[in-house]
């Protein structure tokens, strides 16, 4: 994943994982953040996120690595009994796919994950939730980050103010997929505006286009659903 908080990740990883297991594959969602909270505690204030706090990017640092570090070796561990396995409609019965759910802003720690996922053999696949409508972004902190154990017993008001400095520390560095030269040949998914545009660039193979195909067709805001019950 990448993105600027409050921009929907977790959400789209619990979406793409439930959809691949549905499909047979062994799918599980890594979350940087609850290793940041297991490593550094949960209450952390905006200053913690700032680029410039030195302290903080180290132990930041250290709980992605250790995320990284943990989904390779999941990767790479025993399969699940083949004989008891479902059957995939994508022809992947052996594949197993693990989602990093991370802002991973930067052209830089981006390629840290290709170069330490190369090492690995593992294929990597990136999915960019890119949203600039204010409202929405706002309905999210308030429906989701504010019951997050960052800010358990927390103002509203406070929390959101947080959140919000939050976020403009990662602005600062932020740095879009394709921005840079040398993510010319990355695999990637740009969501813009949950799903007004789609970019993608350089998918390969059947399983990554089943990945696109369904994100491309995700609904992430709310809707009527209206249903009809014809009297005989």
């Amino acid at each position: 994943m990448v993105g600027l908080p409050a921009r929907g990740k977790t959400f789209i990883s619990q979406k793409v994982c439930r959809y691949l297991q549905w499909l047979g594959i062994e799918t599980q969602v890594f979350n940087v953040g609850n290793y940041r909270r297991k490593i550094a505690g949960a209450h952390q204030t905006h200053e913690f996120f700032d680029p410039n706090n030195t302290t903080a990017n180290e132990v930041r640092m250290q709980a992605a690595m250790e995320a990284l570090e943990d989904l390779l070796k999941w990767l790479s561990g025993p399969k699940r009994d083949q004989s008891r396995r479902p059957s995939t409609f994508c022809g992947e019965s052996n594949s197993r796919v693990a989602i990093y759910d991370a802002t991973n802003s930067t052209v830089e720690r981006r390629l840290i994950i290709r170069d330490r996922c190369a090492q690995a053999g593992v294929s990597v696949m990136f999915i960019e939730s890119i949203c600039t409508t204010s409202d929405l972004i706002m309905a999210n902190i308030r429906e989701v980050k504010l019951s997050s154990p960052d800010y358990l017993n927390c103002e509203p008001e406070k929390a959101a103010a947080d959140f919000m400095a939050r976020i403009k520390h990662y602005e600062d560095a932020y740095e879009t997929l394709g921005k840079d030269a040398s993510e010319n040949d990355a695999s990637y998914v740009q969501l813009i505006d949950v799903g007004t545009q789609s970019i993608i660039n350089m998918i390969q193979g059947y399983l990554q286009t089943r990945v696109v195909f369904y994100l491309m067709n995700l609904h992430i805001t709310p809707r009527s659903i209206l249903m009809c019950r014809v009297g005989i």
